[in-house]
């Protein structure tokens, strides 16, 4: 148990130090709502993804073929996610570029509260993630079966802990130079955060689109 462990956590690191949009938006919302965004953007991530295990592991005991696999609802879901993304970074980076987002009074907990449900968006809204769990990672799931619920849980929890330590940490890093960020440069950073969301949308929609033409799900 703890070699599975131990080998998740570094490969659970690949996940997370990935760039996405998760990343993107844990150094956006640093500068723009605290240093503790990170945190409430993972708990969200965390909620879905946890539950999303969940589901994986009952498949997994019940022997049946993941419905992930399908070219149809791969598909689906890039096209899907890939347009959620664009139409927030295109709010993002217009709101930027019109100096309607400032550094000034957006920390209220009402605000920060609202990253939960940001998180959870962001993580069902990117193709990657489904098939990393569903098709990559799946297998250390199913080894874990071996210790029942317990061991899926723990399992989770490790990697959940390298979600949490790579966006607190970011958002802690903006967050905390929040004083030191001049309104020019940090307009400059969120409309490039905003660009970068629109490229990882269109670039979703565009592989989805490949999916359904070829109906292999390889290719993400």
């Amino acid at each position: 148990m703890i070699q599975l462990l131990g080998a998740f956590f570094i490969f659970s690191l690949t996940g997370a130090l990935s760039p996405g949009p998760l990343t993107t938006m844990a150094i956006a919302e640093g500068s723009r709502r605290g240093r503790w965004s990170g945190w409430w953007l993972s708990l969200g991530h965390g909620i879905i993804e946890g539950l999303y295990v969940l589901i994986i592991a009952i498949i997994l005991w019940l022997g049946r073929e993941t419905l992930l696999q399908q070219p149809l609802v791969t598909g689906v879901i890039a096209l899907v996610g890939g347009g959620f993304l664009i139409w927030m970074g295109w709010r993002m980076a217009l709101a930027a570029w019109r100096r309607k987002l400032t550094l000034q009074g957006e920390a209220g907990q009402e605000i920060r509260l609202g990253l939960v449900p940001m998180g959870a968006f962001l993580s069902i809204s990117n193709p990657y993630w489904w098939l990393w769990w569903a098709l990559i990672a799946s297998a250390f799931v199913g080894r874990s079966l071996a210790w029942g619920l317990g061991g899926v849980v723990i399992l989770f929890v490790v990697h959940w802990l390298t979600d949490f330590g790579w966006l607190t940490g970011l958002s802690w890093l903006t967050g905390s130079g929040r004083s030191l960020i001049s309104p020019g440069l940090y307009r400059w950073v969120l409309v490039a955060c905003g660009i970068a969301l629109i490229f990882f949308g269109v670039s979703f929609i565009g592989l989805g689109v490949e999916v359904l033409r070829t109906g292999d799900v390889n290719i993400l």
